[in-house]
């Protein structure tokens, strides 16, 4: 029974205290730092920063847009071919034809 609580017991935090190591701080260049268990680090980003993720993000959204346009392009004739096809070969049937 014992056990059964100890599952159901949320598990309690540990808030550790900054190290002091007498010295004084570093700091890093780097913009964004993952790091053992201390988690992410994330900062403000500049307006040039804005403007390059913006402009890359651009490139990637024109890129797919390049790649799916070329894609209906080159499926485009397969359709009209197998369209075509189908209706020299009255796959589709009449819809008008009376029914008996």
């Amino acid at each position: 029974m014992s056990q059964k609580h100890d599952i159901d017991r949320p598990a309690e935090i540990e808030i550790l205290p900054p190290e002091a190591d007498g010295g004084p701080r570093v700091r890093s260049r780097a913009r964004i730092w993952i790091g053992g268990t201390s988690g992410v680090k994330v900062i403000k980003v500049g307006p040039i920063g804005a403007a390059l993720l913006t402009l890359a993000g651009a490139v990637v959204l024109a890129m797919g847009l390049i790649f799916f346009a070329s894609a209906f392009l080159v499926l485009l004739p397969v359709a009209l071919v197998v369209g075509a096809i189908a209706y020299l070969t009255g796959a589709g049937g009449n819809p008008f034809r009376r029914i008996p």
